[in-house]
């Protein structure tokens, strides 16, 4: 007969639902709230949106994404690495600039553009790396 340790009963009655939570959490809030995350639907440059179909506000197509987004931390940011799903597609986008602490920034971007349109929200939107004016660096706990 083989005989089971004590340790290793404990750690398969305590370790393991510990190990399930820790893999389930919600990573902890980064430096950069995201305030707006929008996927544009396309409209023809001068003209009013069009009937297409069953789409009485426009093409089905995307025309990019903006986002809204403010830097909560103390530092000046100069590059932001967002991760954006839209209809189980993702794309990482990258705004380079100076990004002072508490405020906003608005930015349009050309990701998503040409794809079918199915409605202004992406799946999910985040910021996953910060690099700031001082040579740090913060990433998302990935």
């Amino acid at each position: 007969m083989r005989c089971i340790s004590v340790a290793a009963v404990l750690a398969a009655v305590f370790l393991v639902p510990w190990t399930a939570f820790a893999q389930n959490r919600e990573p902890p809030p980064g430096p950069i709230q995201i305030t707006r995350c929008t996927i544009l639907r396309w409209v023809p440059a001068g003209r009013r949106p069009f009937w297409y179909g069953p789409y009485p506000y426009g093409a089905p197509v995307t025309d990019g994404i903006s986002i809204s987004y403010v830097n909560r931390s103390e530092k000046v940011a100069d590059r932001i690495v967002f991760e954006v799903d839209y209809r189980g597609e993702r794309e990482r986008i990258i705004d380079a600039g100076t990004f002072s602490p508490n405020v906003t920034i608005e930015h349009t971007f050309g990701n998503f553009t040409g794809q079918a349109y199915l409605g202004p929200t992406p799946n999910y939107c985040r910021a996953v790396v910060v690099r700031y004016k001082d040579g740090t660096v913060w990433r998302a706990g990935m």
